[in-house]
């Protein structure tokens, strides 16, 4: 791929740190909307930066375009693509609304929700920090199902395997010619077996998937190497 899949995890992790700004932010009304407003924004430049990133990878763009069908389908998709237009072309936005509450530690609390405008009359009832947390979730499957459907091109640890290489005709001396080290960089592991000689590669020059925190955190899962995985 011409450019990083580090541009799209920059991006899963603007969005998350807007959204958890959003959640520290409670008793500061204002701060939430600035917030809310960036979150969607990033939300927003996610997909488009998939589309930047993954898109020469063969089979990426039909994958991509039924996963788009079906979050148009989603009327939450809908309704923050629609706050995205009002607050980026209008500069209105529809976080409007805030309310206090005890929570069950007899904590008080604030909630804010979304209200009706004239260019989005229709508004999710919930309140904003649980539908952009939603929303979130939602694309961060989004990215999370990219990396498993098309893990040898966008993980490193996977592109850098016996197996993958071996289907391109290439060895483990290709790898490490193509990583920029000279062919004789594990002359001390001649004596290894090449699984062992890959995985010393994978643990020392590889970066991997750096969005397993926010995986973990949203999705309760985690994206595995091939070292993890057993494969």
């Amino acid at each position: 791929m011409a450019r990083s899949i580090s541009i799209v995890e920059y991006k899963v992790e603007q969005a998350r740190f807007f959204l958890e700004q959003i959640e520290r932010s409670e008793n500061n009304f204002f701060a939430v909307q600035c917030f809310t407003d960036a979150f969607v924004s990033a939300c927003r430049s996610i997909t488009f930066s998939m589309q930047a990133v993954i898109n020469e990878v063969h089979g990426f763009t039909e994958w991509y375009a039924h996963k788009m069908e079906l979050l148009k389908k989603d009327q939450l998709s809908e309704f923050f693509n629609a706050y995205r237009v009002a607050s980026i072309h209008i500069g209105d936005t529809v976080v409007r609304e805030g309310a206090g509450f005890r929570d069950s530690n007899g904590r008080y609390r604030t909630q804010h929700f979304f209200m009706p405008v004239p260019d989005i009359p229709n508004v999710p009832s919930e309140d904003v920090l649980s539908i952009c947390k939603t929303h979130f979730t939602n694309l961060l499957g989004l990215v999370y199902d990219a990396f498993t459907d098309f893990r040898v091109q966008l993980d490193d640890r996977w592109y850098y395997t016996e197996d993958h290489f071996r289907q391109m005709g290439k060895s483990f001396d290709d790898a490490i010619e193509e990583l920029g080290l000279p062919r004789d960089w594990t002359t001390a592991a001649s004596g290894f077996p090449d699984s062992v000689k890959w995985r010393i590669l994978r643990s020392t020059l590889t970066i991997g998937c750096q969005l397993n925190a926010a995986f973990e955190s949203y999705l309760g899962k985690k994206f595995l190497g091939p070292d993890e995985t057993g494969d």
